[in-house]
This record gives C-alpha cells, sequence and structure tokens, in this order.
C-alpha cells in the first residue's frame, strides 16, 4: 500500500514566523511597560513606606504634637528617623534629583532648579522653601511641609487607607501635612510626570512639578492675583534692604512709597507687578472672575520725565495716567506664570 506523508512546506513555516513575530513586536512593548510600571509601583510605595514609617516614629517620641514652621525644620528631625544620604536646600534642590529638566504633567520641560517653595509644586498657599533628600537607597524627593498641618500627640490613634499603587497599606493621616515628587528610577527614562501616561516621577499628596496660579487664570491664560492689601515700603529708613531695592530720593519728600509696596508684594508671591504695556491688553482684552471695574491700577512704568516721584496707572478699561507713587488708592495686580 501506498503511505502518505504529511507536513507543512517552508512556506507555510515562514508565514507561520512571521505571525509570532509580528504578535510578539505588538505585544512585547506593552509587557514590557507593564512590568515596568510594576516595578515603579512597588519602589514607590516603598519610598512611602519608610517616610511613614519614620513619621510614626515621630509621634511615638511626641514630636508631631506640635506644627513646624517650615520644611527645613521638619526635615530637622525628619532625618532623625530616616536614613538619608543626601539633603539640599532649595537654592541647590536640583542638586539632589538625577537629571537636571523633567517632563511636567502638561508634557512641557521643567527646570527642576525652580522648584524652590510648595507654589512650585503647584500648592498655591504654600511658600516655604522646599527640601531635596536623596535616601540611604537612592531614591530622590523634593518635599513641601505644610505649617499648618494637623498635629498627633502620642496616644492618638491612626488610621490606614489602601492605596492602589502596590495594593499596599502606607497612606497615614500622619503625612496629610507633607507632599513630595520622587523619581522610582533615577536616571532612567521617561523622567516625565505627564498626565494621562505611565510615568516614573510619582506624586504623594497632590505635589507636582510646575507652579500653581495663586489667583485666577485670566482669558488669556495668564495668572491675575489682586492684592487685597499692598501696603507701602517706608523709605525713610535708608538703612533697610527695602530702600536698597525699591527706594530713591522723592521730590516731594514722601517716604511712604505704595508704587513700591505694590512691587514688593507681587515679589513675595514670585509674581510681578505688569508693565504699563501688558496692564493695557490685562485690562482691555482679557477677563477673569472676580476683576475689578471703575478703578485705577498700578503698573511698574514709572513716569519717564520724573522716575522717582511718579508711576504711570492704568484704569478698568485700559486708560491711562500717572500719579505719585504715595498715592494709596490703587490697586494691585501681581500676573505670574
Amino acid at each position: 500500500m501506498n503511505k502518505r506523508f504529511f507536513g507543512f512546506t517552508l512556506a507555510e513555516v515562514l508565514i507561520t514566523l512571521g505571525i509570532i513575530g509580528v504578535v510578539a513586536a505588538v505585544s512585547m512593548p506593552i509587557l514590557i511597560q507593564n512590568v515596568n510600571e510594576r516595578v515603579n509601583s512597588e519602589r514607590e510605595a516603598n519610598i512611602a513606606f519608610k517616610i511613614n514609617q519614620a513619621m510614626e516614629k515621630m509621634r511615638a517620641l511626641g514630636l508631631l504634637n506640635a506644627s513646624y514652621g517650615t520644611t527645613e525644620a521638619f526635615v530637622d528631625e525628619l532625618q532623625n528617623h530616616l536614613k538619608i544620604a543626601k539633603r539640599c536646600d532649595s537654592a541647590h534642590i536640583a542638586e539632589c534629583w538625577p537629571t537636571a529638566k523633567v517632563i511636567d504633567t502638561t508634557g512641557k520641560e521643567y527646570d527642576v532648579s525652580d522648584a524652590k517653595t510648595g507654589k512650585d509644586l503647584q500648592f498655591k498657599d504654600r511658600t516655604t522653601p522646599n527640601v531635596g533628600l536623596v535616601l540611604a537607597d537612592g531614591a530622590a524627593i523634593i518635599l513641601n511641609y505644610d505649617q499648618n498641618a494637623p498635629t498627633f500627640d502620642v496616644g492618638d490613634a491612626i488610621s490606614a487607607s489602601k492605596d492602589a499603587v502596590g495594593g499596599k497599606f502606607y497612606t497615614t493621616n500622619l503625612t496629610a501635612g507633607l507632599a513630595y515628587v520622587t523619581d522610582v528610577n533615577g536616571r532612567k527614562g521617561p523622567n516625565s510626570q505627564e498626565e494621562g501616561k505611565k510615568n516614573d516621577i510619582r506624586s504623594f499628596n497632590g505635589a507636582k512639578f510646575g507652579t500653581g496660579c495663586a489667583g485666577k487664570m485670566s482669558s488669556g491664560d495668564k495668572c491675575v492675583y489682586q492684592v487685597a492689601s499692598a501696603g507701602y515700603v517706608n523709605c525713610a529708613d535708608t538703612t533697610s534692604d527695602d530702600y536698597t531695592k525699591y527706594c530713591g530720593p522723592h521730590p516731594s519728600g514722601y517716604t511712604t512709597d505704595y508704587w513700591a509696596g505694590a512691587k514688593k508684594a507681587c515679589e513675595s508671591m514670585d509674581m510681578k507687578l505688569p508693565e504699563e504695556s501688558d496692564l493695557v491688553s490685562l485690562m482691555k482684552n482679557e477677563t477673569w472672575e472676580g476683576k475689578p471695574t471703575y478703578v485705577w491700577f498700578w503698573s511698574s512704568t514709572e513716569r519717564s520725565d520724573l522716575p522717582q516721584d511718579r508711576a504711570r496707572i492704568v484704569l478698568y478699561d485700559g486708560s491711562t495716567s500717572n500719579d505719585t507713587k504715595n498715592a494709596s488708592y490703587l490697586v494691585v495686580v501681581c500676573v505670574g506664570k
């Protein structure tokens, strides 16, 4: 009897291998990404767990029964309970971060050295300087402590909540006043915190790179903040830092400089008093919630022929004039990122 042998032709084998290759090419990047995400999440959970343990030790010693006035003061105590390899103040914050630049939540490049205060982690009401840390395991952290954080005594019961990251219990109300960003994989990319993507820069308690708006966003995407009471700079004290920075000889002989007070108030929030042309454009072309009407605003532009005595002012509709720098009736709006 004739025997028949069945098998695959070379073409069929090649086609099958091609299909397997295509499937692998499509699925492997997703698989690798998921593995990396799992590893990053575990690292994030481990960092948070260590910080929570350190703060639990602080509570047990009665060191959380009073608020700390600054992030620096908080870290002074935290480092006694947490293994820290390096510490950086706000002026050298980038020295505790693995890369000079990162991608922020909007997908834009952000210079880490700009992350100086809580405002630069998008907490508009936190103006105290940040602190950078490198933990003993190499984890990089930039943190800010809320000086208005709740206090905890030795006997207070602290509840825990389960966080989705890593599926571990590591978030407690002990850390309600603490917020930080951390890079869980060092120099390895993507060094990003962009929204909607799987990233290696993680946020704790809402900290994110980028400056939060202290006031209202205008229709032109400017951050606008109206100062309730800017006050004045005392230009009689010629030895003060304020005099050196804001004052000068006044032909009229006055010393209560409200124009200088307006500039100082804006700079204290890392914003600026707008120049005349910018302020005119702001009043004519842009709106924001609570925009004042029927009032005059200070600009940062001095009157060219009397620069030490008068400054340019702008009406709510964009009209312009000038007034002496000791005028106390003008409104102050600051603009920023």
